[in-house]
């Protein structure tokens, strides 16, 4: 179906940041786990969370001086349609050509080599730095998802043109 050595073949090669496949020991890591804004899940729920996603379809994670700055990965919902998503750190902020690079490229990977014709992900409405950030990625909005998140935050769901 698919391997993440595939994946990462296709990977952006910058100085100073390379791709490795997800291993859960990297969820631990990577500060984005930590920093990501939600009052109702605990880091172990996070980290479950990573894990069976990352279970579901590929996933990599973006280092950095050896410390884990980025997970990307992609939900197979079912045959053509795939979930992605990414947590970034604020340390992965330093290099914003660099993760912009990498997101179209794993994008683009999932979409080739899982024969995707849909890929959708979902967006806090809130998060307009999100919000710009997935445009910039060639995602559109279709909707409003109302209470979506397990914040109850509203949410939009996006596809990528």
């Amino acid at each position: 179906m698919y391997n993440e050595v595939d994946i990462l073949k296709r990977m952006p090669v910058r100085k100073g940041v390379y791709f490795l496949p997800f291993h859960l020991d990297h969820g631990y890591q990577c500060k984005a786990v930590d920093e990501y804004d939600s009052e109702q899940t605990t880091i172990e729920d996070r980290i479950q969370m990573l894990d069976r996603q990352s279970q579901a379809g590929p996933c990599i994670t973006a280092f950095a001086n050896s410390k884990p700055l980025a997970l990307f990965g992609c939900v197979l919902l079912w045959s053509g349609v795939g979930e992605a998503w990414s947590l970034l750190s604020e340390e992965a902020r330093r290099y914003p050509i660099t993760m912009t690079k990498a997101a179209t490229a794993f994008f683009n990977a999932c979409e080739d080599i899982l024969h995707l014709h849909r890929l959708q992900i979902t967006v806090k409405s809130t998060d307009k730095r999100a919000v710009g950030w997935a445009n910039t990625l060639g995602f559109v909005s279709e909707g409003l998802m109302i209470a979506y998140s397990a914040d109850k935050d509203d949410t939009y769901i996006m596809r990528r043109k």
